[in-house]
C-alpha cells in the first residue's frame, strides 16, 4: 500500500538537545495514527517539523515524504502553499492560537480566501457550513462571535473549522482534547473520527493518553525523550504490549475492570534532552532494565508483521501484562 505520509529518520536539534531523535513512521490514506508519550516527548515537535513550522533556532533532518515530495526539502513558499490546503493542523491550545481580537468567521474566511479563492459572500456561505460541519449551533450568527465568546469546546470546534477550510487530505491534531471535561473530549473525537470518513481524510492525533488511542486510532506509536519505543496497530499493542514503558502507559490509564485499585505510576521523570542515557532512554525509569539495556540503544525489532518494539526486555513486558489482564 502506498504511504500518503512518510517520514523517515526524523531528527530536531535545538543547540546540544535533540528532543526528536530519529523519528520513523508511515500514514496510510484514511488512517488514524495516533502518537503517544508523556509531556516533553517529542509529540508536538514531530507534528511541527514535518510542517517546518519550528523556530529558527531548530535545525531538522531526515525526510516527511508527502505523496513522494519531500517537505523538509521544500522552499518555504511551496510549503506556504501547501500549509492548510493539503495539511491542516489543529493547535494545542484553541485559545492561544485563534487571534483574540479577530471574529471566528473572519478566521475562517482568510484561510478560504488564502487556500481556496473565495471571497466576500461566498466565504461567508463557506464559513457558515464548516461551522455547522463541525457542530456549532447558530452557525451564521456565531460568525460574528470572538473566542472568548465560546466555550473550550466550541474554540475547539472553531479550530477544527479553520483546519478543514482548505479541505486537507490530512489533519494534524497535536492533543485536540486537552483541558476539556470528559463529555467533550468524547464529543470532539467523534467528530474527528466523522469527518474522517465523510472527507475521507487522514488523521494524526497527538496525546499522552492511551484511553484516547484505544477508541480512536488504528494504529499506535509510542514516543519517549524523542523515540519510538513501540508501534503498531492499537488493538495488537493493547492486548501484547512489547516496552515497558508502553506497559507503564498502559497502568497509568483508569480501567472498570480494576475498579478501586490504585493506580501504578511510572517511577522518576523523563530525561533532560540535552543528557540523554546511553542506552535506552527509559532504563533509568525501567524496573525491568538489565545491564544490556544501559549500553547501547535498542532498535526497532518485528514482535509480529505490522507490531514493532525497541524493547530488550519485551517478552518479559508481555508475560506482565497477561498477569495484569
Amino acid at each position: 500500500m502506498t504511504s500518503l505520509l512518510e517520514v523517515r529518520d526524523l531528527a530536531v536539534q535545538i543547540g546540544p538537545a535533540r528532543p526528536v531523535d530519529g523519528v520513523s513512521f508511515a500514514l496510510a490514506r484514511g488512517e488514524v495514527l495516533g502518537i503517544v508519550g508523556e509531556s516533553g516527548s517529542g509529540k508536538s515537535l514531530t507534528l511541527r517539523a514535518i510542517l517546518k513550522l519550528l523556530p529558527g533556532i531548530a535545525r531538522t533532518s531526515g525526510a516527511a515524504l508527502w505523496q513522494g515530495r519531500d517537505l523538509l526539502a521544500m522552499p518555504e513558499a511551496e510549503i506556504r502553499r501547501l500549509r492548510g490546503r493539503e495539511i491542516g493542523m489543529i493547535f494545542q491550545e484553541p485559545m492561544t492560537a485563534l487571534d483574540p481580537v479577530l471574529p471566528i468567521g473572519l478566521q475562517i474566511t482568510e484561510s478560504l480566501g488564502e487556500h481556496l479563492a473565495l471571497h466576500g459572500a461566498a466565504a461567508r456561505r463557506r464559513a457558515v457550513e464548516l461551522l455547522d460541519l463541525v457542530g456549532i449551533p447558530g452557525a451564521r450568527r456565531r460568525l460574528d462571535s470572538f473566542p472568548h465568546e465560546f466555550s473550550g469546546g466550541m474554540r475547539q470546534r472553531a479550530m477544527i473549522a479553520i483546519a478543514l477550510a482548505g479541505e486537507p487530505k490530512l489533519l494534524l491534531a497535536d492533543e485536540p482534547t486537552t483541558a476539556l471535561d470528559v463529555t467533550i473530549q468524547d464529543q470532539i473525537l467523534r467528530l474527528l473520527l466523522r469527518l474522517r470518513d465523510e472527507l475521507a481524510m487522514s488523521v494524526i492525533l497527538v496525546t499522552h493518553d492511551l484511553g484516547i488511542v484505544a477508541g480512536t486510532c488504528d494504529r499506535v506509536a509510542v514516543l519517549y525523550a524523542g523515540r519510538i519505543m513501540e508501534t503498531g496497530p492499537t488493538g495488537a499493542i493493547y492486548r501484547t504490549p512489547g516496552h515497558a514503558y508502553t506497559l507503564g502507559l498502559m497502568r497509568s490509564v483508569p480501567h472498570r475492570a480494576l475498579a478501586r485499585q490504585r493506580l501504578q505510576g511510572i517511577p522518576g521523570v523523563p530525561p533532560d534532552p540535552g543528557r540523554m542515557p546511553p542506552g535506552c532512554r527509559f532504563a533509568p525509569r525501567c524496573t525491568l532494565a538489565v545491564a544490556a539495556c544501559h549500553q547501547a540503544p535498542p532498535p526497532l525489532r518485528p514482535l509480529g508483521p505490522t507490531h514493532a518494539t525497541a524493547c530488550l526486555r519485551a517478552e518479559a513486558v508481555a508475560g506482565m501484562a497477561a498477569v495484569a489482564a
